[in-house]
């Protein structure tokens, strides 16, 4: 009976730590079956926790040589809500500098812009057995701007609120983390389009992030 009680007890240990393997099994050992990892739950349908629902990243845009001399970032946190829609919030701050001539050819500052602003978008897979990894991506951007004239010392602040759609390709790094090329087109460009140019200097707006 004592070998008896032992061999059960040893498969009541075996089959628990089976169970919590189950689990706890990562969403990329679908890897090892050639499919793609789940973004919301566990290979037997459990739904992920909060935690690993989200992405961090973003990406360096408004980079610009010469004369404007311009450089900004944006970062982003997103939260996978679904396994086609991803919702998020980002950041964004630009620095650009423009330089004058003097009547002698030499280059003197003329004006600095402070850009900074915040958005909430969305992005949702639109045919993942077609296209996959290809998003309808819409968001509203609010800037402020502010702008200084060198010589004068003189300010002066501007806002302005943009919905921007478009399309989004992700190519997937990791269940987490992807390479993103977006494409936009600025619904308010013409309603105050000094102050759009100023901003976004066209009404499509292109962005290489990372999330």
């Amino acid at each position: 009976m004592n070998h008896i009680g032992k061999l059960m007890l040893l498969t009541a240990l075996l089959s628990s730590s089976v169970a919590f393997g189950q689990l706890t099994e990562d969403p990329e050992d679908r890897r090892d079956q050639g499919k793609d990892p789940l973004r919301t739950q566990t290979p037997e349908g459990r739904p992920l926790p909060f935690g690993q629902r989200l992405r961090f990243g973003g990406g360096i845009n408004g980079f610009r040589f010469g004369n404007p001399f311009s450089l900004g970032v944006s970062p982003v946190v997103a939260y996978q809500a679904t396994e086609r829609l991803l919702v998020g919030v980002g950041g964004t701050y630009n620095y650009t500098r423009y330089k004058g001539y003097t009547t002698s050819g030499t280059t003197v500052p003329l004006e600095t812009y402070n850009q900074f602003g915040g958005r909430g978008f969305a992005m949702f897979e639109m045919i993942p057995a077609i296209l996959p990894n290809l998003y309808a991506h819409g968001e509203v951007e609010t800037t402020t701007i502010q702008v200084t004239e060198n010589q004068t010392g003189r300010k002066a602040s501007y806002g302005l609120t943009a919905p921007l759609l478009g399309l989004t390709y992700s190519q997937p790094i990791s269940r987490r983390f992807g390479i993103n090329l977006t494409a936009l087109y600025n619904l308010n460009y013409n309603q105050n389009q000094s102050l759009s140019q100023a901003i976004y200097g066209s009404p499509f707006v292109l962005r290489l992030s990372f999330f």
